[in-house]
């Protein structure tokens, strides 16, 4: 072998070796750092990695090198190299000056020292389909001349069989060489669209395969009456088409044609029975009958793709005179009318906050006279310093309403005003109400009675529609609560409204959820002052969320929202015109609000409604995810996979409400998108390279052989938990890292940290940037520790300015040093702040600590539970 100057070996670069999907090799160097390789496919770049892993003994052999060479790399290969179809695969040892990878095979050598070339084929057929005049139509390859000729298998887009078709043999001589070829032309007469196809276990390139849309239309004429058009797509002219109109701009309405259209047909010169339904007639929406004029356009849906004689100017001449318009008659003296009375004992007080919403509260009593059967009510309206007129509107309704009105100098908060009204209440339930919403349904009675025969029942919600009021909802509204749930982001769970677009909820029918929305919610007087209240630490923002899980927690009921009864809610409107800075920074805070209140809390039981599948803080499912290898060339299922479907069967007897999904090479390898806890049974899978993780994801190592290369990996100490086959692996692998290591059994597949009634203890430490070699012992200490204890621990650096990647329940931030105390570390209010700092006496100022437990003595994680314990228990204790 060649030798370089000043060292005894020159640089190297092995054979490309894949196995399972898997492309290995080994590089070296001479130097210190892990040599660099690019990696192209089709003379195009897809990657560069360095050396960093050890190489399989199974391996080392086919790879070869330097004696003594253990480490090399490992890349995933990409779906699209499973197509049957030949590709060349290139390896590039960089240059180790080299700070970029070129973007092509033809690039300069000067880039790089030496090379790999590899033309790699899945399996002995390759095709392509496309399709041309009605007709499906392509070829296959074959490696060599298959007996008998197979038949291509034809399935609809979902992967239905349809039907089997016979192939069309070449002749050699008109093929490829050393190839042979046939060809297929299929009519697609009665067969779905798209249309897969599939030779064997490939499926052609171009499938699934369906026409390309040419879509033609004309928004031909407007009237009074109706507005005239077609459109269709004339490569699947029979199929309906997807429109909209749009009126200034907005989205009035989605719809599809609905008139036969034969003279178009004639005018294309296209046969009448091949054209379906491609014209349209529409009644104008009412808006356009104000007298003013409008901009009309017709498009096809999603594509931005108008309709030839769009953007029409039209305007229709109103057809009446107002009275007004007509005749000018002096005004009438109107006497005051008397006002009505407040109930002594009403059902159901009606708690409005109200700031320059005249509009809408005339709009809500209307509603509320026309849908509205219960009688025995009050209400109580808390006007925030209006002027805008809605106290004269107020005093107007007092002659039709029993109103009570309570004027304010100034914004006052959502809670404090709530809370208010309350203490002068007089009925035995209170309704709190928004001034934005619309009464569709009289729907306070069915209320009144849930809420009355049900004691268990704490608070009472109800479906709400979205209005924007811009005009552009004419069609199906939209919803926008169906109660409020919990969902992950930035490392803590925060309340989101439910829609039909969220999985396993109830649009129609009643639901228990943690809370609703304080935009219509009904609850008993007592209830609310039992519960403490609205929380006067918010302003317009999570009270009502906290409120609820308070009063269910503190007094055992449950919060439902009544989905078979509904509201509209003008979305968007706001009391908060017109705020001073103070307001808004208040506005900023009710999320620190909200998560120092509960958030530890909702850690931990978001972790038990999620895997009890209790639908009740989440709906989701928990999804458990099993790195695999591809399948063997012949079809055959590897050990790892057939392994790894054998544990996921015992884990799905024991967690029925368990999502499996298993993730091999070719389908994105470390694209590990909302898995919530990941097995992997590979040795050579990296942990530090997985994207678009949660933040609350566990990830746990599945030794089932192999026990040396695990020991070897640089992630090997990184895992959340251990997992093994057999008891030796435990017995040879136990020293090398700190966690226990659980043997898997068909009671207990997925070991400690997978208990549903009590997610593991999340520890964060927070680690300066530059420490001495005695107090990194120190830290390693704590780290095994806590690792020992059964607990998930890793390390963030101490200055983090956005915190985390990783839901913690607990920072430890380590100061050795009294200099660190001068910099301000942010606690976060979801989480239990520990400062260990042995140097740090009674005398020195902590006023830059705020929010942090002080100890001089390296934490235990017992003492950790308890803390953790007792921080999670006075949760709900006072208000």
């Amino acid at each position: 072998m060649k030798k370089t100057k000043g060292n005894n070996l020159a640089p190297y670069l092995s054979p490309i070796v894949i196995h399972n999907g898997l492309l290995r090799e080994c590089a070296f160097i001479p130097g210190t750092k892990p040599a660099q390789v690019a990696v192209l496919i089709d003379g195009k770049i897809l990657t560069k990695v360095s050396c960093e892993f050890p190489i399989a003994d199974i391996y080392r052999e086919s790879l070869g090198g330097p004696a003594g060479l253990t480490k090399g790399f490992l890349v995933p290969l990409p779906a699209r190299l499973f197509d049957g179809a030949p590709h060349e695969l290139i390896t590039r040892l960089c240059k180790p000056d080299r700070k970029t990878v070129e973007s092509t095979a033809s690039d300069l050598a000067q880039y790089w020292l030496l090379e790999s070339r590899l033309v790699f084929q899945h399996g002995d057929r390759h095709g392509q389909v496309s399709f041309v005049d009605g007709h499906f139509q392509g070829w296959v390859a074959f490696s060599h001349r298959p007996t008998p000729l197979p038949q291509l298998i034809l399935s609809d887009h979902e992967g239905n069989f349809c039907k089997q078709i016979p192939l069309i043999p070449l002749p050699t001589e008109n093929g490829q060489p050393n190839k042979y070829l046939a060809n297929f032309r299929i009519p697609q007469k009665n067969l779905p669209l798209p249309l897969r196809i599939s030779c064997g276990e490939i499926e052609l390139s171009g499938s699934p395969c369906q026409p390309k849309k040419k879509l033609i239309g004309h928004l031909e004429r407007f009237n009074a009456h109706a507005i005239h058009g077609w459109a269709f797509d004339m490569n699947q002219p029979t199929n309906p088409v997807e429109l909209t109109l749009i009126i200034d701009g907005q989205i009035a309405q989605h719809f599809r044609p609905n008139v036969y259209r034969p003279d178009v047909a004639n005018h294309l010169k296209l046969p009448e029975e091949g054209l379906g339904i491609i014209g349209f007639q529409l009644t104008p929406p009412e808006i356009l009958f104000d007298g003013k004029e409008h901009r009309i356009s017709v498009e096809f849906t999603g594509l931005n793709h108008p309709l030839r004689g769009s953007g029409q100017l039209v305007k229709i001449p109103k057809n009446y005179l107002t009275f007004d318009e007509i005749v000018s008659l002096p005004k009438r003296i109107v006497r005051q009318a008397k006002k009505i009375a407040r109930p002594n004992k009403p059902v159901v007080s009606v708690i409005i906050l109200n700031r320059n919403g005249e509009k809408l509260l005339a709009a809500l009593f209307e509603s509320w006279k026309i849908k509205n059967s219960l009688t025995n009510v009050e209400f109580i309206v808390v006007d925030h310093a209006s002027d805008d007129g809605s106290l004269g509107l107020l005093n107007r309704w007092q002659s039709q309403l029993p109103l009570h009105i309570i004027p304010l100098s100034f914004n006052d908060s959502f809670s404090a005003s709530c809370n208010r009204a309350a203490e002068e209440a007089r009925g035995k339930l209170l309704l709190f109400l928004n001034n934005d919403i619309i009464w569709l349904q009289d729907v306070l009675p069915a209320m009144v009675d849930t809420l009355e025969n049900d004691q268990k029942i704490g608070v009472l919600g109800l479906k709400l529609i979205k209005s924007t009021d811009n005009k552009q909802l004419f069609g199906q509204p939209l919803v926008q609560h169906l109660g409020v749930r919990f969902k992950l982001s930035h490392a803590a769970y925060w309340p989101y409204e439910a829609t039909p677009d969220d999985r396993n909820e109830a649009e129609y029918s009643t639901q228990i959820v943690p809370a609703v929305t304080g935009a219509a919610m009904l609850c008993r007087k007592k209830d609310f002052f039992h519960a403490g209240k609205f929380d006067p630490g918010y302003f317009y923002g999570f009270e009502d969320v906290e409120f609820c899980l308070r009063l269910s927690n503190k007094l055992d009921k449950k919060i439902i929202c009544r989905n078979d009864l509904l509201a509209l809610h003008h979305h968007g409107y706001t009391r908060l015109s017109g705020r001073a800075r103070d307001i808004t920074d208040r506005l900023i805070n009710n999320a620190d609000v909200l998560q120092t209140h509960a958030g530890l809390w909702l850690k931990q039981r978001y972790w038990t409604s999620l895997f009890n599948a209790d639908q009740h803080l989440t709906v989701d499912k928990p999804t458990v995810g099993f790195i695999v290898d591809e399948p063997l060339a012949n079809g055959k299922t590897t050990h790892l996979r057939s392994d790894a479907s054998k544990l996921a069967k015992q884990v799905l007897h024991c967690y029925p409400s368990v999502q499996i999904v298993f993730l091999p090479p070719s389908r994105g390898w470390y694209n590990i998108r909302n898995i919530h806890i990941l097995i992997v049974g590979h040795p050579e899978y990296d942990i530090g390279k997985t994207i678009f993780c949660r933040e609350d994801l566990l990830t746990l190592a599945w030794i089932r052989d192999d026990a040396d290369l695990w020991s070897q990996a640089s992630w090997w100490p990184h895992f959340d938990g251990y997992l093994a086959a057999k008891a030796d692996a435990i017995k040879y692998l136990a020293p090398t890292v700190s966690s226990p290591i659980v043997q898997t059994t068909a009671a207990n597949p997925l070991g400690p940290l997978f208990n549903p009634q009590s997610p593991p203890l999340r520890v964060a430490l927070l680690i300066p940037h530059k420490i001495s070699a005695q107090h990194k012992t120190r830290i390693d200490t704590l780290q095994q520790s806590l690792k020992a204890a059964g607990a998930v621990v890793w390390q963030d650096p101490f200055d983090t300015p956005d915190g985390s990647t990783r839901l913690a329940d607990i920072r430890i931030a380590i100061c050795f040093n009294k200099s660190l105390l001068k910099i301000e570390v942010e606690a976060h209010p979801h989480t239990l702040n520990i400062l260990w700092a042995p140097y740090l006496t009674q005398t020195q100022s902590t006023e830059n600590l705020i929010g942090w437990q002080i100890v001089n003595q390296m934490p235990q994680a017992d003492w950790l539970r308890n803390e953790l314990e007792k921080e999670v228990g006075n949760t709900f204790c006072s208000s």
